[in-house]
Parts: structure tokens; sequence; C-alpha cells
């Protein structure tokens, strides 16, 4: 299992953690590196929201926002792409998205902590030029 950065919590002693640069998660849009858990065990996973897990059959395509993907079985290849046109995704930071192929389990967390961050800081007080 691949694991964008910042969403491992914990697990059982059967599982092997190696940090990787990996070219998974550069195609993910998430940094170049991810926590790969091997072995046999619990693998618990933070997220921002709750996690949708989906599990896709041999060949079956999903396509995900890279801000919304927590966590997938190695086996799930992995192609990035824009939705809308060049201007739209370099203005706003949005539009890149990775479909994913099976066979393997996805885990999506519902929200996005980037759209958050978005959100939550232009409603933090400005300071006061007084001060």
């Amino acid at each position: 299992m691949l694991i964008q950065s910042g969403s491992y919590l914990a697990s059982e002693i059967g599982i092997e953690l190696d940090a990787k640069i990996s070219m998974k998660a550069f195609m993910s849009a998430e940094g170049i590196s991810m926590l790969e858990a091997t072995g046999t065990g619990k693998v618990l996973l933070s997220s921002y929201g709750a996690i949708f897990d989906k599990t896709l059959a041999a060949g079956e395509k999903y396509t995900v926002d890279s801000t919304h993907l927590v966590a997938f079985d190695a086996s799930v290849q992995v192609e990035p792409r824009t939705v809308g046109g060049f201007k739209s995704t370099m203005l706003s930071g949005e539009g890149l998205v990775v479909d994913m192929t099976g066979p393997g389990r996805l885990w999506i967390q519902t929200r996005s902590p980037k759209a958050f961050i978005n959100w939550i800081i232009p409603q933090l007080p400005k300071r006061s030029s007084n001060s």
C-alpha cells in the first residue's frame, strides 16, 4: 500500500514501513515521496473527512481529485491529467485529477485539506495598520 504524506496514523507489528521516492507519488501530484506499507496486519489511516474505500476490478478505471487521495494498493496504475484548460488549471490551482486503474483498492478522503486552507485563510482576522 502506498500512503500519501501525512495520512499514516499507526499499524500493527507485522507491517513494515518505508519512505519511498516514488514515481506513483509524483504521478498522483502529491509530491515525490510516499510511505510504503508492506506485510500482514492492519494499517490505520488519517484523513480530513471520512474515508471512502473503493475496490477496482482488473482494468476498471476511477478518477480522483489528487488532493482527496489518501492511499492505494501498489498494484493500482496511476495516471494524472488536467480537467479544463491550461489557463484554469494554472490560475486556480484546481483541475488536476488522477485516473486510477485496477486491480486494487483506493482510499479517498471526502474533504480536501487544500480546499479548507484556501477557504480559511481569507476568514482570518487581518492585522490593524495601527499595530
